[in-house]
């Protein structure tokens, strides 16, 4: 009979002790961060910083509380993940009226993300009403004729310009959002058919955006005019051109409607097309017999085997630019030099003409014979 009351009392000691254990949470996806960090660092590279592990989510999540602005949004190039100073965190308190929230470098939308996801773990209403309250600015901010700029705030400005980077990021989180779709299962659905008719009309706009050549569809500008809907100088440059780079996430964009309608396919066949024939190898090959002749032969071995683009391109002939920063276009004889600057070309489409592109083809029944890599 002792024996049995002394077992007892021991399982109860032991119950009670896991009773009181700190519950474990899972570490939340930061890849949406990557391009604000990856800002950030370039302006602290020389601060030492010290950093939460991936694990420690309510802490990480509480930086974003901290941080977020009044409005809903976050400035942009900060870094949740690090430990603050007393300082710092009165310094964000300070700066909650500031109207500095941007869209600038995917901004946003992964806080709101994160935010979601700490909420589904802990229930905590605070991490809730913080995404829904950054949700309800990417609405707001929506221009009137369906696109984005990089200011986060209600689209009251006659001057902005609609920033496609910022506008293809907002409608794929829109349209997770109106498909319910993990980690936003939580939204009311009210607020998932604003979200819906955001979509529509963001979509209808990336279509009339996209600009053409020689009789042919072309790609993307990295940005244009609101009232004309014209290509103009992105943020930094000082002229309009093709952004392959962004151009490719639209394609993706695309891509990934269930069933897409007519013009749809004919944005991403059209894409397609531009990318297969731009690459920057067939630029040099289509160009090579240009070469002045006091220049001494050189090798077409400079470039990468497999495909690259350049970061930039004109808009009415599609030829490569030395960068939009100074819309220098690069002469024929410049593709091989050029190629020792990695910041200047990419291979942003090489994996969406080589397997992506191809098998959504087979699903949406496009003909054969249409461009791959």
């Amino acid at each position: 009979m002792i024996h049995t009351r002394i077992t007892c009392l021991i399982l109860l000691l032991t119950l009670g002790a896991c009773s009181h254990q700190p519950p474990v949470y899972r570490p939340v996806a930061t890849d949406g961060f990557a391009r604000v960090l990856e800002f950030w660092q370039r302006t602290h590279s020389d601060e030492k910083v010290d950093l939460y592990s991936q694990d420690q989510i309510l802490a990480i999540a509480d930086n974003l509380l901290l941080m977020q602005r009044n409005n809903g949004g976050w400035p942009a190039n900060i870094n949740p993940f690090r430990k603050l100073t007393g300082d710092q965190r009165l310094q964000f308190l300070k700066d909650q009226n500031a109207r500095d929230a941007s869209f600038a470098n995917a901004n946003i939308i992964p806080q709101i993300f994160y935010l979601s996801h700490v909420y589904l773990q802990t229930g905590d209403v605070r991490y809730r009403d913080s995404a829904k309250k950054a949700f309800r600015l990417v609405m707001s901010a929506q221009l009137y004729n369906g696109g984005w700029s990089q200011q986060a705030q209600s689209a009251t400005d006659e001057m902005a310009t609609i920033d496609t980077r910022a506008t293809v990021t907002a409608l794929r989180f829109l349209r997770r959002v109106a498909g319910g779709e993990m980690p936003y299962g939580y939204v009311p659905f009210d607020m998932r058919r604003e979200a819906a008719d955001s979509v529509r009309k963001g979509d209808q706009l990336l279509l009339r955006l996209q600009q053409a050549h020689d009789s042919r569809a072309s790609i993307w500008a990295g940005a244009y005019d609101l009232k004309t809907s014209q290509p103009t100088a992105a943020s930094a440059e000082v002229v309009a051109a093709l952004d392959p780079e962004v151009s490719v996430r639209i394609t993706r964009y695309f891509m990934q409607i269930e069933r897409p309608p007519a013009e749809v396919v004919r944005a991403v066949t059209g894409a397609a097309d531009w990318f297969s024939r731009n690459t920057l190898q067939q630029a040099q090959l289509r160009s090579g017999a240009k070469r002045p002749g006091w220049l001494p032969a050189y090798s077409r071995v400079a470039l990468p085997r497999k495909a690259v683009w350049a970061r930039e391109y004109t808009i009415a002939t599609s030829k490569p630019l030395v960068g939009a920063a100074n819309g220098r276009t690069v002469k024929p004889y410049e593709v091989n030099a050029l190629a020792a600057d990695h910041d200047w070309y990419g291979s942003w489409a090489r994996e969406l003409l080589q397997t992506e592109y191809p098998r959504w083809r087979r699903r949406v029944i496009i003909p054969s014979g249409s461009p791959t890599l």
